[in-house]
């Protein structure tokens, strides 16, 4: 089956599009950012505790802000319902195991993230291990594996199996260098590509060079990193995102994505600024001037505020902690319009045993090389679905304590196949929602028996199994979304109607560590912007 002939992705009129343009540029050059531009407006501030922030959640947006704005002196209130920080960039422990709840790859080092991490004063404290390779991609009909760091390696690794391709192949990695290029080396070309794929969807990219769908499988294998279908992704968009992987590798948090998140709540709670765990927001508070004077939790503890940054998800901002009458209702309309994005199905595993003869670290298990929806996402039955497996102990010596091996397999899935175990989740009657992801867990753990680690089932000491409604009961995301809202929409603007209230999450500014992480920075600056011209 072929990609389906859907258009270009939906960027409404040229403001939206060019806002759009201008947010991939921000979030992936160092060029793009003012980095002194921080501090110099804090220190246009004199009284910095007369002006209290509170920051509503600990994702990595919430702790990227309340890091600046503690860093720089502000009396900062981080507010989080779990009780560790990270939103999804967590982990967990079961026996000998650490499971990390959501990483397999970013790009840190040479990237936004160290730029960020760096001006914070923490880059020194972390440490990125590279994924060994790019991706190894297994289907019914080919097995390839795309190397690391190595734009050449990949195009001569697909032309090898696909050698009838190899020229479009060739132009279409080398048109994605090309924006890394212009982005981060500031080179110019004859010819823009920026300008060209801005105006395109992936798959129309992908057709300008290619026809054969396995072809274009190996070469959007990455878009479930976005939740979305090529038909609906921006060309531009995933050539930067993907043209980084490209270029500068794979990397990984050590020891887990936990100590990202760990380190962060550190320099917030060093700079004096205050993060109350097991805390919700039940309300955000105004005065009779309609200014934000404070926000209030479930027990009726007021912590004062001027301004007040939420991390958290748009819709249970505006549906329980802000009142009706103060959201405009075009403001309104513009969140309803909106759908959350896709979540997430994991099955974590701890082995008795080492797995050593498989060397990959990041491996997409095809059932077939089909890209429309049906095929990527399986709405009919998810035990259909592809699915990924990391092999952590491949990234890095001693991820699992001696002896013994963490994996994890995983597919995207929507929220409708667990809609109707919602009610008895949360009423803590799982009977039939335990028997469902069992089988589901199973079915993949039978189909990575057969098809690269025989016995896999006689190893599992540890097996725990993560829904879209694991993702609900942990960060209280709607619907267990994992990217915030659905990517074929313009991103909502840091700054809300409401005076005082700003976003920094996936749900405004998109999902995905790096975009979240800008996100904390872009909004804590334009807090500070909104106080000095007031």
């Amino acid at each position: 089956m072929k990609f389906s002939d859907n258009l270009t992705c939906k960027l409404p009129g040229k403001l939206n599009r060019r806002r759009f343009l201008k947010t991939l540029v921000m979030a992936s050059s160092a060029a793009a950012i003012d980095w002194t531009g921080f501090g110099a407006l804090a220190a246009s501030i004199p009284d910095k505790k007369a002006f209290p922030i509170v920051v509503i959640g600990a994702g990595l947006g919430g702790l990227v802000s309340a890091a600046y704005l503690s860093r720089h002196g502000f009396d900062v209130t981080l507010m989080e319902q779990h009780s560790i920080p990270g939103g999804y960039a967590t982990s967990f422990d079961r026996g000998d195991f650490t499971f990390d709840v959501s990483l397999h790859a970013t790009v840190a080092e040479h990237a936004m993230p160290q730029m960020i991490l760096t001006d914070l004063g923490i880059w020194d404290k972390l440490k990125v291990a590279y994924t060994p390779e790019l991706r190894r991609i297994v289907t019914p009909n080919f097995d390839l594996t795309l190397p690391a760091k190595n734009p050449e390696g990949v195009k001569k690794e697909i032309s090898r199996v696909f050698p009838h391709e190899t020229q479009g192949i060739t132009n279409f990695y080398t048109e994605m260098e090309q924006v890394i290029s212009e982005l981060w080396e500031g080179k110019r070309f004859k010819t823009s590509m920026m300008g060209k794929l801005e105006k395109l969807s992936l798959e129309q990219w992908m057709s300008l060079h290619v026809n054969d769908p396995d072809v274009k499988y190996c070469m959007a294998i990455f878009s479930g990193y976005y939740g979305l279908l090529p038909s609906k992704i921006n060309a531009l968009f995933y050539a930067i995102a993907t043209g980084e992987y490209l270029v500068h590798g794979g990397q990984y948090y050590k020891t887990r994505s936990q100590d990202l998140s760990n380190t962060l709540a550190d320099c917030i709670e060093n700079n004096n600024g205050t993060i109350h765990y097991n805390t919700e927001v039940e309300h955000i508070l105004f005065d009779h001037n309609n200014s934000i004077e404070a926000v209030m939790d479930p027990a009726g503890k007021k912590y004062p505020a001027k301004a007040v940054i939420a991390n958290c998800s748009v819709t249970a901002l505006f549906d329980k902690m802000v009142p009706k009458k103060r959201v405009p209702p075009d403001f309104s309309r513009q969140i309803r319009e909106r759908t959350a994005s896709l979540s997430s199905f994991v099955v974590w595993l701890g082995l008795n045993k080492k797995i050593l003869d498989i060397k990959d670290y990041e491996i997409d298990l095809a059932q077939n090389t089909d890209m429309n929806e049906a095929g990527l996402f399986s709405r009919k039955d998810l035990a259909d679905s592809g699915i990924g497996i990391t092999l952590y102990d491949n990234l890095f010596k001693d991820y699992s304590v001696p002896g013994k091996s963490t994996l994890s397999i995983m597919c995207l899935s929507d929220f409708a196949p667990w809609k109707k175990f919602e009610k008895d989740y949360f009423n803590n009657q799982k009977d039939a929602y335990d028997r469902e992801k069992e089988r589901i867990a199973r079915t993949f753990i039978k189909r990575v028996e057969q098809r690269l680690i025989p016995g896999l089932s006689d190893y599992i000491e540890v097996m725990e199994i993560g829904t879209p409604l694991t993702n609900i009961f942990y960060t209280q995301n709607p619907q267990g979304a994992i990217y915030g809202f659905d990517r074929d929409m313009p991103h909502l603007e840091a700054k809300t109607p409401i005076k005082g209230l700003y976003l920094a999450s996936a749900w405004s500014h998109g999902g995905g560590y790096t975009p979240v992480m800008m996100a904390g920075r872009e909004t804590a600056q334009l807090v500070l912007k909104d106080f000095i011209s007031s």
